[in-house]
């Protein structure tokens, strides 16, 4: 940005201030710096004041082109303006109402100065510099890792990696990280680390660079991650930044340190698959060869590239001490490159059973079974019989033995310090004797004869017993399971099987048993309106001792009836005892004459006071034998 009155005429401004020329002062301001991306417009001001009474004014853009001249690439003076012809910005800039620079579409040749000039007459004239940055973003890095083998005995730098960054503006940095630390590398040749870097600047004027990283690696770097880091500016002071991927390096390096391990599993029992693992720390992965020692000597039993020897299936026989060996010629006569491990391998024996596998016991006699086991360890001994633990230890005595004890038995040996160490053996107990019938419902009460019913007879006994029934022709249907033996059949009731009932009988050659089931026909429930005939059977349950439920009720009713008869008859005989009734009406004669009545005889009673009390406190309840007449006749009327 500057500031001018009339040439020469600054330091003079107080002595010519009484020219009126010198009055008229051109003001200008430019930003110093106009930052744009690549490819975007930009539009740089020229903002300006005259003050006084200026002339005409004309505004002017210009440059310094390739070969250091000025040259004017726009103009406007007097309200008319165009674009110079013949420069690097013909047909590529305009000048907007405000008089400022117009770049369509920036390009890395735009960043440089533009100048904007203003002259009014005899005001004189003023100009202002504007410097133009265009910035473009790099391309994503590029990593090119070293894939050689690198030795951690080298004695100088080696190259590492390089990363590249194309294609930017201004120019970005590249900075290098391990594991997630930056690598301080100076950019002078050393045996340790150092970087070289280049810059490359392109066709299309954007700069490429890139960076070589060397260094001298250890055995420590054989798990570090390595990666580079590109920086670049951004308009508004702005810094971008963009990241390759991680790499580790390839080292070689001597064996220093092995280690021979059980793997799987860490307790060994019988039938399983044993792990042994060998590993040196050495780079690129050594052979392992793996040896038996057997009496002071060693027996070659593999050689692995992964360190790994499987035992499959082991046995007993397996027990022993194993030697594991790195083939490493880099390492120094003092490393131990030998290591050894024991392995033992848990065992248990086959079961003894006592007396045998089978056995038969009389029914209601005893029987001791044993079971003995050897082992790695010492067993433990549980008999079950199904799942339910029924004794611990060799021995489980049985008392007693009833049919319900019969069946399989089985011996469990473990060894709790060996999971999965056990073992187990079964015998069978069969107990034989004479048949014993299973307690059923044997007693059945139906409402008619016809009715159908299923009858179930089961017997338990060894040899199995046969099951008859007393019923001809019936086709039972027979099932057995271990020593019970089941049938079932259908019949038909009718008055004669109610009577015998039905049996079913168990049979083998120790003996046989019976079971008898009753079959009860309960007969219809009497009505109380017509009384039950001579020999029924209603009438006989009442005097017996086992009555029914429809008879008893019957029973009841006659009984009513009989009573309530009985109470008629009193009352009758009463009522005419005491003359309330007339018996006889057309045999015998009122006692009593009517009034006015000529043609009936007259009758004359005679009344003794002292008979008439006689005869009503006499037993018979009359008073003479004229009363007793009456009453006799009062009593068969009655009747």
């Amino acid at each position: 940005m500057g500031q001018s009155g009339c040439p020469l005429r600054g330091l003079l401004l107080l002595a010519l201030i009484g020219r009126p020329g010198c009055l008229a002062v051109v003001q200008i301001s430019v930003p110093a710096q106009v930052e744009v991306l690549l490819g975007s417009p930009v539009t740089i001001p020229c903002t300006h004041s005259i003050t006084g009474s200026p002339d005409a004014r004309l505004v002017e853009w210009f440059i310094t082109d390739r070969d250091g001249e000025r040259r004017r690439v726009a103009y406007s003076e007097g309200g008319r303006g165009g674009v110079d012809q013949g420069t690097e910005y013909s047909g590529r800039v305009h000048m907007d109402p405000d008089l400022s620079l117009v770049l369509p579409k920036a390009d890395v040749s735009d960043e440089r100065a533009f100048s904007c000039q203003v002259t009014a007459g005899t005001a004189g004239s003023a100009e202002g510099v504007a410097q133009l940055r265009v910035y473009e973003p790099p391309e994503p890095p590029a990593l090119t890792a070293n894939p050689g083998i690198l030795s951690v005995m080298e004695r100088s730098a080696s190259e590492i990696a390089t990363c590249s960054s194309r294609n930017a503006n201004p120019a970005p940095t590249i900075s290098w990280f391990k594991d997630g630390a930056r690598l301080e590398a100076p950019t002078e040749r050393n045996d340790d680390l150092y970087v070289v870097s280049r810059s490359v600047k392109e066709a299309s004027g954007l700069q490429s660079v890139s960076s070589t990283l060397y260094l001298r690696p250890s055995k420590a770097d054989k798990d570090a991650q390595f990666q580079c880091l590109v920086q670049y500016p951004l308009p508004r002071g702005q810094v971008g930044n963009t990241t390759s991927e991680r790499f580790s390096l390839m080292l070689h390096y001597f064996t220093e340190n092995v280690e021979f391990t059980l793997e799987s599993p860490v307790v060994i029992k019988e039938g399983d698959d044993v792990r042994l693992r060998c590993q040196g720390d050495g780079q690129p992965e050594p052979e392992y060869i793996f040896y038996r020692v057997q009496a002071s000597q060693a027996v070659e039993l593999a050689t692995k590239q992964d360190g790994v020897l499987t035992l499959p299936s082991v046995s007993r026989a397996n027990s022993g001490t194993y030697r594991c060996q790195v083939l490493d010629f880099d390492s120094p006569p003092e490393v131990q490159l030998e290591k050894e491990v024991i392995i033992h391998v848990n065992y248990l024996d086959p079961l003894t059973l006592h007396p045998g596998r089978r056995v038969t016991v009389p029914l209601g006699g005893d029987v001791t079974l044993t079971c003995s086991g050897q082992g790695s360890q010492p067993p433990k001994l549980v008999w079950r019989k199904g799942k339910e633990r029924v004794a611990h230890g060799d021995t489980h005595i049985l008392h007693s033995v009833s049919y319900h004890m019969a069946g399989t038995y089985t011996c469990e040996a473990s060894v709790p310090s060996v999971p999965g160490l056990q073992r187990d053996q079964t015998i069978q107990v069969t107990v034989e004797g004479k048949p014993e019938m299973e307690e059923r419902p044997t007693r059945h009460q139906l409402l008619a004869e016809g009715q159908r019913i299923q009858l179930t007879c089961s017997a338990l006994g060894h040899p199995e017993p046969e099951l008859s029934w007393s019923l001809p022709g019936v086709k039972p249907v027979v099932s057995s399971t271990g020593s019970r033996v089941t049938s079932e059949v259908m019949v038909e009731v009718t008055a004669a099987l109610a009577k015998s009932g039905i049996w079913c009988r168990a049979r083998n050659r120790f003996g046989e048993a019976t079971q008898h089931f009753i079959l009860e026909i309960e007969p219809p429930a009497a009505t109380p309106s017509s009384p039950p005939p001579a020999g029924d059977p209603v009438l006989r349950t009442v005097g017996g001792s086992e009555p029914q439920g429809g008879s008893g009720a019957a029973v009841v009713a006659v009984v009513v009836c009989v009573l309530l008869l009985l109470l008629i008859v009193g009352f009758f005989y009463c009522m005419q005892r005491r003359g309330h009734l007339s018996c006889g009406a057309g045999e015998k004669r009122s006692l009593t004459p009517k009034e006015g009545g000529a043609e009936d005889p007259a009758v004359e009673m005679k009344t003794d006071k002292r008979n008439e009390q006689t005869g009503l406190l006499s037993p018979s309840g009359g008073g003479g034998d004229g009363g007793h007449e009456v009453s006799h006749g009062a009593l068969l009327g009655a009747a």
